[in-house]
């Protein structure tokens, strides 16, 4: 029988995490962003945890032992301390979707077994204590890469690149269109992918907020107010914040991505203005 407030998953569900942050909400939000600090200790214990164990596999000794205990412990506890801070992060609504669901439980699986690999070089277990070493290594690296796929989106684990870009601003994502194409695929939908999608997409939903389908966009987001209301523009959450100036708090897009120009922000206007078809 499923507990009161936890999901088919086994986590706290989305509400319940929501009445939590409401407690004490800045605390909570402050504690969550931690996880971006953490998470760098428990990477460094296993790192250094493993290279230890290579060099006391040619030359054992009661030193190394010691000190491979005390960094299987201190990671244990880092551990715990990343993987809580990070159900944290994630009930703050700014991230979504399967990698979203892929990251945690990677990152439940990195603090079990974190506790596993210490548990098993405390009791003396050479070869239990190995295998639980090897597979803490696996699922940090695996947890660690849904981590900057969830961050930067898929393109920044990609190790190879068949042409060089200058920066970020200038990368931007060409797909054909045919000439009569309606006015969402040809206008539209380009401005969306190059400025909206990495924070408002199908692998990140900052504010609980999504672009790429319209059902989402009519919901909105954490806000509660629609992003796009067809035929008002003035209703339209999203083209308020476009047009806020780049120094303003809610200002959209938010970071390094390319901001629309004064024509692309009139075409969008108008494409709402007639009533926001997504076709």
């Amino acid at each position: 029988m499923r507990k009161e407030g936890r999901g088919a998953s086994g986590f706290p569900t989305e509400a319940k995490l929501r009445w939590m942050g409401k407690m004490d909400g800045i605390t909570l939000e402050r504690l969550g962003n931690l996880h971006l600090v953490f998470l760098h200790l428990p990477i460094g214990f296993v790192v250094a945890a493993v290279l230890l164990e290579l060099w006391r596999w040619r030359r054992p000794s009661v030193e190394g032992a010691w000190l491979q205990g005390r960094l299987l412990a201190a990671n244990a506890v880092a551990s715990l301390l990343t993987a809580g801070a990070g159900l944290l992060l994630a009930s703050g609504g700014n991230y979504s979707g399967e990698v979203l669901a892929l990251h945690r439980w990677a990152g439940v699986t990195c603090a079990a077994l974190a506790i596993a690999a210490w548990m098993a070089h405390a009791r003396g277990g050479k070869w239990a204590g190995r295998v639980m070493l090897f597979a803490l290594l696996v699922a940090t690296i695996v947890a660690g890469h849904l981590g900057a796929t969830l961050t930067h989106g898929s393109a920044v684990t990609v190790w190879w690149r068949t042409e060089k870009t200058e920066s970020k601003k200038t990368t931007v994502a060409v797909h054909p269109i045919a000439a009569d194409a309606p006015v969402f695929e040809k206008e539209i939908r380009p401005l969306l992918e190059r400025s909206c999608f990495e924070c408002h997409g199908p692998l990140k939903a900052r504010g609980r907020l999504r672009l790429d389908t319209r059902e989402a966009a009519l919901a909105g987001g954490k806000s509660g107010l629609p992003a796009i209301t067809p035929g008002k523009p003035e209703a339209s959450e999203l083209l308020r914040r476009i047009k806020l100036p780049r120094d303003d708090d809610e200002a959209m897009p938010a970071g390094d991505a390319l901001e629309l120009t004064p024509a692309e922000i009139a075409r969008l206007e108008k494409w709402i203005v007639d009533g926001a078809s997504w076709r």
